[in-house]
Parts: structure tokens; sequence; C-alpha cells
């Protein structure tokens, strides 16, 4: 891609894509990651897409007085030196056009979307699987993880403890683990242990405990030991 060579294209480049990409972070960031945003392809035209219309807008309703900023004084074309000329003016306007505009825009989209949801009595939700919905703000407690072979595997989960969230693949790392039995009951720590990574491709079930049981214990005696 070849450098700007002039001030009106390099304020055009300007318009043409950091606008779009302003927008798309600051979507992501109020609604969470969504499967969507895997394709970079999507993003890419999405935020092509965005900077193209509101530079449509921006000409359409205010083009010469643009333009005019990359013109000095006592000249009749554009140049840097007229850029330089009107810097403040100039450094004032691509904030609000190339940043707080878009991110006004992704700010509308997202109560749009929210107000859709809400008259539909529906809850939007931004996160994007039930794998990030369990862990979030999950407090200190024993997890078990049970294998498609039937092994059993858990421990202490608690706050040097990880989960990998979207779009990364789902793995867990548990700080202290346990000894298991064949029936999901959770042991004693493992004292040579200094925790325990779980890639999650392969699980039937993920359960969060307050206390170590077993996995024949009936849920109606324990109602409060795991959710």
């Amino acid at each position: 891609m070849d450098i700007p060579a002039t001030a009106v294209q390099f304020f055009v480049l300007m318009l043409f894509v950091v606008p779009g990409s302003v927008y798309q972070a600051v979507r992501q960031r109020l609604r969470g990651p969504a499967p969507d945003d895997l394709n970079f392809s999507n993003k890419l035209f999405r935020a092509l897409g965005v900077s193209a219309a509101l530079m449509a807008v921006y000409f359409a309703l205010a083009g010469p007085s643009l333009i005019r900023l990359t013109v000095a004084t006592g000249q009749d074309s554009p140049s840097w030196r007229g850029l330089e000329q009107h810097a403040t003016r100039a450094g004032w306007l691509a904030i609000g056009l190339l940043l707080v505009v878009p991110a006004l825009l992704a700010l509308v989209d997202f109560f749009r979307a929210s107000r859709t949801f809400s008259l539909r009595n529906l809850t939007y939700d931004p996160t994007p699987r039930a794998w990030d919905y369990t862990f979030r703000d999950t407090e200190p407690c024993y997890v078990r993880v049970l294998t498609t072979d039937g092994t059993w595997l858990g421990g202490w989960f608690g706050a040097e403890s990880f989960i990998s969230s979207f779009p990364e693949p789902r793995e867990m790392f548990i700080e202290k683990a346990h000894v298991m039995e064949p029936d999901g009951t959770i042991g004693a720590e493992l004292a040579w242990s200094a925790g325990l990574y779980i890639r999650c491709d392969d699980i039937r079930s993920v359960e969060l405990l307050r206390q170590p049981v077993s996995s024949d214990e009936d849920s109606e005696e324990t109602p409060d030991d795991g959710r």
C-alpha cells in the first residue's frame, strides 16, 4: 500500500479506515465477542462498510469545509501546508469524526439491540457461550470434570485457577488437583501436584461444587452442593 502523497489522500484514507475500526472495537467491547467476529472477512467488510457510510455522510454534510482544511491561505489547491496551518481545528475534527461519532454509533446500536430484546420480553446477554457464562464471576469452589471415557478429574478451583474464554478453545487450569474416586468423589488434595491442566474438547460435563460429594449422591439431599 502506497503512503498518501497529499493531504487530501491522507485525510480521505483516515476517514475510510478509522471510523469503522473504532465502531467495531466499541461494539465488541459492549456486546462481547460474537461468533461472526471469528471471521476476519466479516470484520473487515463491516469496518469498511461503516467507514464508507460515515465518510459519505461527512462529505454530503460538510464536504467543502473538510477540503478547505487542507488548503493554505493564499493557495488554491490542497497541501500539507494547509493541514499544518489548520492543525488545531483539524485535530478536533478528527477526534469528533474519527473517534466520537463511530463510538456513539456503536452505543446506539447496542442500546437498540438491547431495547429490541426487552420489548420481546427477552434478556440480552453478550456472553457468547454457556462455557463462558458458567465461569463468569465464579467464586472459589470444587470442580470435577467427567471425560468421555468415564474418567473423573477435578480439584479446588480458586483465585489462581484459570478458564479460557471465547474464542479460544475450552481449557481449564485447576490450581489444586485432588484424588478422584471412580464414582466421582473428590478425595484428598495431591500434595505433590502444582495444578491440573484440562483441555475440555472431549468431556461430558463440568460440575461446580461447594463441597466434595460423590457422583451418585441424591441431589434432593444436598440441594446446595453445586450448580
